[in-house]
C-alpha cells in the first residue's frame, strides 16, 4: 500500500507531485464549472470571470438557480456581509427544498469564497440539474477537453 521511500527527500518528490496534480485538477474543475455556469448565466445577461469570487454574494447563484429551474426567488439587495450571507442563504435553503443534499457547505463557506466547498456545491448542482440529460457526461467532457483536463 505504502511505498518504500529511501529517503525523506524523495518521499518530498513524491508528495510535491500529488499536490501540483491536485492542483492542476481543482485548476480544470474551476474553469470547467466557470464556462457551465456562465453557458446557463447567458440567458439572463450575466457573466463570470472568477467563480470563486464572483458567487460570494449569492447574486449569480441565485440567478443561476431561477434559470435553471423557471422559479423566481428572492434576494437581499444590500452589500453588506450580512446581505451576501442571506443571499447564499436563499440558494441553499431552495436545494435543501428540492431534497438536494448540501454536505458540509454552509452560506459562509461560498460567501468567504472557499474553492473545494465552492466547486463542490457547483459540482452538485450540476448533477441535480442536470441528472435528467443524457448529455451532461458529453458536455462535461467537451468542456474539460477545452481546457486541457481530459
Amino acid at each position: 500500500m505504502w511505498r518504500n521511500y529511501h529517503n525523506e527527500c524523495s518521499l518530498n518528490a513524491h508528495l510535491h507531485s500529488l499536490m501540483c496534480c491536485a492542483d492542476e485538477r481543482d485548476r480544470v474543475q474551476k474553469k470547467t464549472f466557470m464556462k457551465w455556469v456562465n453557458k446557463h448565466l447567458i440567458k439572463v445577461r450575466k457573466h463570470i470571470t472568477d467563480l470563486y469570487e464572483d458567487l460570494r454574494d449569492g447574486h449569480n447563484l441565485i440567478s443561476l438557480l431561477e434559470v435553471l429551474s423557471g422559479v423566481t426567488l428572492p434576494r437581499e439587495k444590500g452589500r453588506m456581509r450580512f446581505h451576501r450571507l442571506q443571499n447564499v442563504q436563499i440558494a441553499l435553503d431552495f436545494l435543501k427544498q428540492r431534497q438536494v443534499k448540501l454536505v458540509n457547505i454552509r452560506n459562509d463557506d461560498i460567501t468567504d469564497g472557499n474553492p473545494k466547498l465552492t466547486l463542490g456545491l457547483i459540482w452538485t448542482i450540476i448533477l441535480h440539474f442536470q441528472s435528467g440529460s443524457n448529455h451532461l457526461e458529453t458536455e462535461v467532457v467537451t468542456i474539460l477537453r477545452a481546457n486541457g483536463g481530459c
